[in-house]
């Protein structure tokens, strides 16, 4: 009786291990399918220059010599990267025209310039800046490097913009390629700067880049003379 006993427990051991290796074997199977797609980097970087974006976005493999020196967003798939993308062109867009009613209050003045007081006409170099130009208007602002005359009696005129930077929490790397100035009579301008976003991703583990060309516009900056 007890052989028997001892038989009937060790068979319904060896169906339940059974049944347990195949439920794990499936689960397996399962997990490799849906947690590790293949992708190669040609096939990412087809599908991503594939996305509409609204402007002109090229997606590009990073040189191996560029990874150490290059920060990376993660993705764990392409459709976050492309949800991150779409929010910081739409963000950078709405901000590179910020509106004057806003803007118009002793925020926006020139910093780091030549010290006008009491000078007479000359050339002047200077930094105006303006809210916005990264990825959020409260915490990034674009910079940009001036020369104008001034005639020493309160009236800038001539002027040029020889660079342009990014400073706060920006999210992305700006290439400055030009820009331009609207003298508005006394030490009003406005200014205009035009330059190209350089993102990193890594997505599925692959590291791409992604550039694109954006202009931004400033208010009415007013040059204050101290």
């Amino acid at each position: 009786m007890f052989k028997k006993l001892l038989a009937m427990l060790l068979s319904v051991s060896m169906i339940l291990g059974m049944g347990t290796t195949a439920f794990a074997a499936d689960t397996s199977v399962v997990s490799e399918k849906e947690g590790k797609e293949t992708i190669t980097e040609d096939e990412l970087i087809d599908q991503l220059n594939s996305i509409d974006f609204g402007k002109d976005v090229t997606f590009t493999a990073l040189p191996q010599s560029t990874l150490s020196d290059q920060k990376m967003l993660k993705f764990d798939s392409v459709e976050d990267a492309e949800a991150y993308l779409k929010k910081f062109i739409a963000e950078s867009s709405k901000l590179a025209m910020p509106s004057e009613s806003s803007m118009q209050n002793s925020i926006i003045q020139q910093r780091d310039t030549n010290a006008l007081a009491n000078s007479g006409a000359g050339w002047y170099d200077g930094v105006v800046w303006w809210w916005g130009g990264g990825n959020t208007s409260l915490l990034s602002e674009t910079n940009a490097e001036i020369n104008f005359y001034y005639n020493g009696s309160g009236t800038m005129s001539n002027i040029t913009v020889n660079d342009s930077y990014m400073t706060g929490i920006v999210g992305a790397t700006w290439t400055h390629r030009r820009g331009s100035a609207t003298a508005l009579g006394g030490m009003d301008a406005k200014y205009s700067v035009t330059g190209t976003w350089f993102i990193g991703l890594d997505v599925f583990g692959i590291p791409v880049g992604t550039s694109f060309d954006e202009t931004l516009n400033s208010p009415t900056i007013t040059m204050n003379i101290d």
